[in-house]
């Protein structure tokens, strides 16, 4: 299990520290910065999500594909966090477009400014 914390300090910023849990050696860690316009998809399934990056963002992977964390150019915060004992559904019994929790971090990142975006 990977876990994060946030602490907001007197003056109105943000200090985010996280937990990595992820137990294997050949999971080898890469910083990637990625600029704009990038055509992206949901790397899942027979129907992915499609999409072109509005913002450009600096990321860390692991095994050289998936986003782990990152921010993009308006200061936007991804961080995926892993959960043994969750499921994320059977994408073959739905026909709307998938994303892989690969590229959610990278897909939030791609395309949202701030939080109140998001949700």
């Amino acid at each position: 299990m990977c876990s994060r914390i946030n602490y907001k300090t007197g003056n109105n910023e943000f200090i985010t520290g996280r937990g990595m849990d992820w137990n294997d050696p050949t999971a080898a860690t890469s910083l990637w910065i990625f600029p704009r316009g990038l055509k992206r998809d949901g790397a899942i399934g027979e129907n992915p999500i499609q999409w072109n990056a509005k913002y450009g963002s600096i990321v860390t992977s692991f095994y050289n594909a998936a986003t782990a964390d990152g921010m993009n150019e308006k200061g936007l915060v991804s961080n995926v966090l892993y959960l043994a004992e969750a499921e994320y559904g059977d994408v073959s019994k739905s026909n709307k477009p998938t994303l892989s929790i690969g590229a959610w971090g990278q897909y939030i990142l791609d395309n949202y400014a701030t939080v109140n975006e998001v949700v």
